[in-house]
């Protein structure tokens, strides 16, 4: 028994005579079954990622033809080579009778003497190399789109930082004219000269830009901003920076990517990043989350206490809204 034979058993390509005299060596042989776990461990890392793009129409097909091609060309004892003639065609009294299986292989022989199914394990193996390089591709766009979106998010950490040292450690308040919606909190921050020169807070990976009517000034945004709070008397206030070093102020959400579908409050747009979000903390971190439970407390950072989509109850019941979002 040869590892090529063990390599079909694996891949499910081998006939049933094969598949049953390797089960039958397996039975008997603890060294055939070690051999072939070894096999099974280092085809494994061939599996394709589920996730990934679909390869083009075709390329099945065009791959084993190249294959094909190349082997014909290039096996020695070849039928088509320099001064060989092709087979002569089987007489059709020696044809095996249809619905029955074959005893003499001869015919399930390529080029060269090799089974054909070396061919189609090779084939086989240049698709999944095609499947994995698809899955690479796929995964460093991914990421690529989930680090762009992270420096958009501290630069608009830098703009807020900035705002509040020229506004007594005040963020910008949304929930009246002129920023009557959380999507116009990059407007007060353009109107405040603390967004640089044709920044455009936007994820890169996003599908849906949403406009407001009120972020008109700067371009569509698509991140999520902070709605404020309740205050004891009755009122909304924005969300200020506390200078107590024992607050938890640097870890109250300020600004994030749109909330994930599973965690979505409502209909409208959704995060990009099938993965997760990006969250933007009050003290400029800023971090990748794969839950809507990040706030102070682990309290969902889309909905206040009360489950909606409104301003805070208290300064550490932290509510992100989308454009359009009001207090």
């Amino acid at each position: 028994m040869t590892e090529p034979d063990f390599i079909g058993y694996i891949l499910n390509l081998s006939g049933l005579d094969e598949r049953a005299e390797v089960e039958a060596m397996l039975a008997t042989h603890p060294d055939a079954v070690a051999q072939v776990e070894r096999l099974r461990a280092a085809i494994s890392p061939l599996a394709v990622d589920r996730e990934a793009p679909a390869p083009p129409a075709g390329l099945a097909l065009r791959t084993v033809g190249r294959l094909a091609e190349v082997l014909v060309a290039t096996e020695p004892g070849s039928l088509t080579g320099p001064g060989k003639q092709p087979p002569l065609a089987t007489p059709a009294s020696s044809q095996t009778p249809r619905g029955t299986f074959p005893t003499d292989r001869s015919d399930l022989r390529g080029v060269g003497g090799r089974f054909r199914f070396d061919l189609v394990v090779a084939a086989g193996i240049g698709l999944m190399a095609v499947g994995l390089v698809f899955s690479f591709v796929s995964r460093v766009r991914y990421q690529n789109e989930v680090l762009a979106c992270q420096n958009n998010l501290r630069i608009l950490g830098q703009g807020l930082t900035g705002y509040a040292n020229t506004h007594a450690n005040q963020f910008p308040k949304v929930g009246a004219q002129p920023y009557p919606t959380a999507g116009s909190f990059v407007a007060a921050l353009a109107d405040a000269g603390q967004c640089p020169p044709g920044f455009h807070a936007v994820c890169p990976a996003a599908a849906l830009i949403p406009d407001d009517g009120y972020s008109r000034a700067t371009g569509p945004v698509t991140y999520s901003y902070t709605l404020g709070h309740v205050a004891p008397s009755g009122g909304i206030l924005g969300l200020s920076r506390s200078t107590d070093p024992s607050d938890d102020n640097d870890l109250i959400p300020i600004s994030a990517d749109y909330p994930a579908e599973s965690s979505a409050p409502g209909s409208g747009p959704t995060s990009p990043h099938r993965w997760g979000h990006n969250v933007l903390f009050a003290g400029g971190n800023v971090r990748f989350a794969t839950t809507a439970t990040v706030g102070v407390n682990g309290d969902d950072i889309y909905r206040n206490k009360r489950g909606v989509v409104a301003a805070g109850l208290d300064r550490a019941d932290a509510v992100l809204g989308i454009a359009g979002d009001q207090p």
